[in-house]
């Protein structure tokens, strides 16, 4: 499993691979699947739909505290608007910390898959507007507006509602991009076959786990306990992991999934090709770290699994 903590530079491996795969017409593909606003994946649809323009801010208020995000969002239903304004975005600023720390990349346009919200935005009849100054530095703001209702006029009155935060007042937990990531799985897996899925798991595996691989390599299997235990730790899943660590032979058991669970607590249908974020994911670690790896049973009901790492 990729923890919800780790999928920020999967996502951005991902829009590099499909570019290198079929051009950045491929990524943008992608982005419209992703996106497309039928309630079942990215759920802005669902709050605005209810609320009209203050579901923005309940859908932002929600995700943006869950990323801890640097950001303060005006919304005023009496004139129309809500606008949020991002002083320090959780997901290009994780990228950029990345690159300096082991020297991966952020996708080159990785922000404009943001852009993508207007789908949900403009099927309800308000519109977008989505200010790119300053993503090089993980800022940005977005305006979204009623054009019957709004005059072109962003004033701050007393009917404005204000959410300001800084990124420590959060902890960065957003368990809803288990969601992204298992469409993206199913994206790949059905347009292109598990062969090209084990290819994006290979690429994410070197470039992401790059910190992790010397690792294993230096300390052998504790290395490989380790990571996975902390894997579980940071999903606040402890109770669902159970390692057992003997002489040449780690054995790891799944006693449920947190990526699963928190897809169907909200209604989101599993992928069948969602074992190979554990599967493949495990199998390239090891063959970047001359291990054996067998999966030795998995339940897609609940993502319960065992598997074993051994020194050969």
């Amino acid at each position: 499993m990729i923890s919800c903590t780790e999928f920020i530079p999967a996502y951005s491996e991902l829009f590099t691979f499909l570019e290198k795969k079929n051009g950045k017409k491929e990524v943008e593909k992608f982005w419209d699947y992703l996106f497309t606003p039928d309630g079942k994946g990215i759920p802005l649809i669902n709050f605005i739909s209810k609320e009209g323009i203050k579901g923005c801010f309940t859908y932002w208020a929600g995700s943006l505290n869950e990323e801890a995000a640097d950001f303060t969002m005006y919304v005023n239903e009496k004139r129309g608007f809500f606008h949020c304004v991002m002083h320090r975005c959780p997901s290009k600023g994780r990228l950029l910390e990345l690159q300096k720390e082991i020297g991966v990349k952020p996708y080159s346009d990785y922000c404009l898959h943001c852009d993508y919200y207007r789908k949900a935005v403009e099927k309800i009849g308000l519109k977008y507007i989505y200010n790119f100054t300053g993503v090089d530095k993980a800022s940005c703001s977005i305006l979204i507006y009623d054009p019957k209702i709004f005059d072109g006029r962003v004033i701050i009155d007393s009917d404005t509602i204000v959410m300001d935060r800084r990124a420590s007042d959060n902890e960065y937990f957003h368990k809803d991009f288990h969601s992204s990531l298992n469409m993206a799985i199913d994206y790949l897996a059905e347009n292109y076959g598990v062969d090209v899925l084990e290819d994006y798991f290979d690429d994410y595996v070197s470039n992401v786990y790059q910190k992790t691989i010397i690792d294993i390599n230096e300390r052998g299997l504790k290395a490989v306990e380790d990571k996975i235990l902390d894997t579980y730790l940071k999903e606040k899943s402890v109770d669902a992991i159970e390692t057992k660590l003997d002489g040449n032979k780690l054995t790891v058991k799944v006693n449920y999934c947190p990526a699963v669970k928190h897809l169907k607590e909200t209604g989101r249908q599993v992928t069948k090709h969602f074992i190979y974020s554990t599967s493949l994911v495990m199998k390239k670690l090891a063959e970047k770290t001359n291990l054996k790896f067998n999966m030795l049973s998995y339940d897609n009901e609940t993502g319960k699994a065992e598997y074993e790492f051994i020194k050969e």
